[in-house]
């Protein structure tokens, strides 16, 4: 079984790359360990600690499963992530680490399914109610896919992600068995620390999410989710996310005052590779692009499903997917989700 180098990402877009040549000095955590027959990842580069997925075990051929696992105990005090890296065995779809905020007395360990629930519905805490009782928050990063990547786009220098005190780490994991033999799916996400510093700008994933479509076997289909923006947001990043039916996307911004319309992010042919490694239009953070209470984002989606079966959320997406200025006080960036306003969410 080949393992896989992928790039990381806030939601499935990604932050940062790595190479089989790290160093190895370094901490490392782990849950039960990774053991995916074949899957043997490099050791972590220097300065990163590594988070070893629990393996998903008796993967069957054609099948298609989602995990959370609980791996990393809540920190006693804020910290910050400065950069995500990260490997997956044979048929890995993705592995994604999220902020986690669990529920009294959980410790690191915990495993279940969760097909998802990286949206499961406008939560009003802000996050995702797990199957546990806790609660999923913001998106730190992830790798996906099963080939070999080069390094991904990244945040800019100086730019980093709050981990408050009281959480840990939940990591989401995706396993897509397009072989003929059972399986066993394993990951490991190495994560950069560091102690929050008053120079260093923080960001979060803003996100404009569509799950109220159906592809109709062997038919072509449009659909558009329209974010009514209620606060003001400095975006850094922009990008789309879709996965293997998707062959166009594109996120605007109609502006309240005068009704013209800009073009945050545009992919007008997509191909499968995308949804691993995204492509980004970016803006200074000195001169970030700005939008303001009124205005529109509409994030558009369009795919083609050959297959003889409908195809829904979450098998399928259509995620206007950017990254946005916050503060140490207010670390979460706002959230759409079908059209309604999370103020406090990712």
């Amino acid at each position: 079984m080949r393992e896989s180098f992928v790039s990381v990402f806030i939601f499935a877009v990604f932050l940062s790359g790595c190479s089989n040549d790290q160093g190895s000095d370094s901490s490392s955590t782990s849950t039960s360990g990774s053991d995916a027959e074949g899957f043997d990842p490099p050791p972590p580069a220097e300065g990163f600690t590594r988070f070893e997925a629990e393996a998903v075990r008796d993967v069957a051929p054609g099948a298609d499963v989602t995990y959370c696992q609980y791996v990393m105990e809540p920190l006693d005090h804020d910290m910050d992530v400065l950069s995500v890296f990260g490997y997956q065995s044979q048929f890995g779809h993705h592995a994604a680490a999220f902020v986690y905020m669990p529920a009294a007395g959980e410790m690191p360990g915990a495993n279940f399914p969760c097909m998802g629930a990286e949206f499961t519905g406008p939560p009003s805490d802000g996050g995702a109610t797990t199957e546990t009782g806790g609660t999923m928050g913001a998106f730190l990063g992830a790798l996906g896919g099963e080939d070999g990547r080069e390094p991904g786009t990244a945040l800019p220098e100086g730019v980093g992600i709050r981990l408050p005190a009281g959480s840990g780490i939940m990591l989401n994991v995706h396993f897509l068995n397009a072989g003929e033999e059972m399986i066993d799916g394993d990951a490991v996400v190495d994560v950069q620390f560091a102690e929050p510093d008053p120079n260093r700008k923080l960001a979060a994933m803003f996100v404009n999410v569509n799950t109220q479509f159906a592809l109709a076997p062997t038919t072509q289909t449009s659909s558009s989710a329209d974010c009514v923006v209620q606060s003001d947001i400095d975006l850094i990043m922009m990008t789309n996310h879709m996965h293997e039916y998707g062959t166009s996307a594109s996120t605007i911004v109609t502006r309240a005052e005068g009704g013209a319309t800009e073009m945050l992010h545009e992919d007008p042919s997509w191909t499968f590779d995308m949804q691993f490694n995204a492509v980004y239009s970016r803006w200074s953070i000195d001169a970030p692009l700005q939008l303001r209470a009124g205005d529109t984002v509409r994030t558009t989606c369009n795919w083609d499903n050959g297959t003889s079966a409908e195809v829904n959320f979450p098998r399928e997406m259509c995620v206007g997917v950017g990254f946005a200025l916050v503060t140490g006080e207010n670390p979460n960036a706002p959230v759409c989700y079908d059209g309604t306003w999370i103020g406090q969410g990712f």
